[in-house]
């Protein structure tokens, strides 16, 4: 029998030669779990486009969260309309379809995820913790940031070590999307569990004039 760590370590090479042969020789390996995560998120998480999408065409069926992380957007609003209430489902591994949606970057399926009225405070069921505004402050979605937080996101959620999305931000030297957060009664003096604050955070990750250019 196909042992999943054979799959993992094919995924995670990126060999969709490899994956596809372990696949076709037995399809029930696509069943297995890796902590939780299924083969396809595990080459979503990985940035191994190709191979998910490999995986996906021989995934006899994919969830409405996998289908959102990956940006089927025609497939996941026809799954939408025959079952409602997926909208707030979560990946196996604790993951809403929502925050999915926005940290793989597809924007215009997050944005129309939200206008369908999905959970802008859902964050993630796992130790991450993290909520659809942490997602979208990683990746520097100001169009989304600003969907979100019109439609009631906090902007004080706290993921892991208890970062908000400001720190977010701060990583990324995002003076702008700061600033949106900032308007919306973001707290610049709030600190992680570690102490830190976003001008601190965005100092440790070489943005030193952030704060400056933040309160100029």
């Amino acid at each position: 029998m196909l042992r999943m760590s054979e799959l993992t370590d094919a995924i995670k090479a990126g060999d969709v030669a490899r994956v596809t042969s372990l696949i076709d020789a037995d399809a029930n390996v696509l069943t297995e779990r890796e902590n939780g995560t299924t083969p396809v998120m595990i080459a979503v998480y990985h940035g191994k486009t190709d191979v998910a999408r490999a995986i996906a065409e021989r995934s006899p069926s994919l969830s409405f969260p996998e289908l959102c992380a990956l940006g089927e957007s025609d497939r996941a609003k026809a799954m939408l309309a025959a079952d409602p209430s997926l909208l707030n489902a979560r990946s196996t591994d604790g993951f809403p379809a929502l925050g999915l949606a926005i940290f793989f970057r597809h924007g215009e399926l997050a944005r129309w995820l939200i206008e369908q009225g999905a959970d802008v405070n859902a964050a993630a069921d796992n130790a991450l913790r993290v909520a659809p505004l942490h997602a979208a402050a990683a990746t520097c979605d100001h169009e989304t940031t600003r969907m979100l937080l019109a439609h009631g996101a906090d902007p004080h959620a706290k993921q892991q070590m208890d970062y908000t999305p400001l720190h977010g931000a701060a990583s990324r030297g995002d003076v702008a999307l700061a600033k949106i957060l900032l308007t919306h009664g973001a707290d610049l003096g709030a600190k992680g569990s570690d102490g830190l604050t976003a001008a601190d955070i965005a100092a440790k990750y070489g943005h030193p004039t952030w704060l400056l250019a933040l309160t100029a």
